[in-house]
């Protein structure tokens, strides 16, 4: 069962971001992906297999995605260096975001200071942000094993594209 967000809510402007993307170290903004729909997925990090699992699936539909008009990123909570090294060989057509401070994270409500399977990570999650970057999806997983929807996360971004 999905967790309640205690930070943001659906119709709130989503936090403004700057990270570097894992691969080319470039800084990416939330206004580098303004007037289209953003799926942005926070994972606990690249070393967790449940979250490259989703990372996969997200690039599997991502040719959906993109049909629907939007594009995909994910935001992992950890050094940049690490998470680097993690995709060298495994590459998504997606951005991988490093928060590398836990500020992002943290901004989204999905930080976890310490849990009995987590420390100092985000918990899994999927926000669906409009091309005006207000959040109009929201999934933020209880444990590692649970996804969001596929059929509610393409439906929000198909609604927002129509």
């Amino acid at each position: 069962m999905a967790r309640d967000n205690q930070v943001l809510k659906i119709g709130d402007a989503a936090p403004d971001f700057a990270m570097p993307d894992v691969l080319t170290g470039k800084t990416v903004t939330l206004a580098d992906f303004a007037g289209k729909p953003l799926l942005l997925y926070f994972a606990r990090g690249t070393w967790c297999p449940t979250c490259r699992k989703w990372m996969e699936q997200i690039a599997q539909r991502l040719p959906d995605i993109e049909r629907q008009g939007g594009r995909a990123a994910a935001v992992v909570a950890q050094k940049l260096a690490s998470a680097a090294r993690d995709l060298k060989d495994d590459a998504y057509p997606f951005p991988v975001l490093a928060d590398q401070d836990r500020t992002v994270v943290r901004e989204y409500g999905v930080y976890v200071r310490a849990n009995f399977e987590s420390v100092n990570i985000a918990r899994p999650a999927n926000f669906v942000i409009d091309s005006k970057g207000i959040l109009r999806f929201i999934h933020i997983a209880s444990v590692q094993f649970e996804y969001a929807s596929w059929s509610d996360i393409l439906s929000t971004i198909y609604d927002l594209d129509s």
